[in-house]
């Protein structure tokens, strides 16, 4: 009787041999299916903060061409605003598309007068002039009309690390 249950062990236990193999091909498998799918999360989260950083850089380069347009109408008031070379008036359909990035014969934009480092154009800006109207009630006393201080619509493109990532800002600023 001894001898019967030692080769019933013995039997059992050459058949869980082939099992543990499989269950570990499983175990790895799975292991594997885990870390490949971790890893594209990874991938996904590095191209969303790639494109994250290259859409701050245009905004930035953007806000700086704003800024220096605004520079300069404070401190160039008797500027000529003769539809051309950044400078147009409002009503004006020449002025540059800052959709399609094109202009026409005789206009353009104004390029930032500095130096943006890692974009893939410099930041360019135009001014538009916005004439304003003269509302009743606004004579001196000696019946002559205030004239109303002019307002300016700016318009900056600024563009980051690849040529396909832009942002467009627009202010109106008021001369004093």
């Amino acid at each position: 009787m001894l001898e019967t249950r030692s080769d019933h062990n013995s039997l059992l236990g050459k058949r869980q041999q082939g099992s543990v193999l499989l269950v570990s091909l499983i175990m790895l498998l799975l292991l594997t299916l885990v870390a490949v799918g971790g890893m594209q999360g990874t991938i996904l989260q590095e191209r969303m903060t790639g494109n994250l950083r290259d859409r701050d850089l245009a905004f930035q380069a953007a806000e700086a061409a704003l800024r220096e347009a605004e520079d300069f109408v404070r401190n160039n008031p008797n500027q000529i605003y003769n539809n051309n070379n950044g400078f147009y008036q409002v009503t004006s359909d020449d002025h540059p598309d800052w959709r399609t990035r094109t202009t026409t014969a005789g206009n353009g934009s104004i390029t930032y007068g500095g130096s943006f480092p890692g974009v893939a154009a410099q930041p360019t800006y135009y001014i538009e002039q916005i004439n304003t109207f003269q509302p009743a009630g606004t004579e001196t006393e000696a019946g002559t009309a205030v004239p109303p201080p002019p307002f300016y619509r700016i318009t900056a493109l600024g563009t980051g690390g690849s040529d396909s990532t832009t942002v467009v800002l627009t202010s109106v600023y008021r001369s004093q």
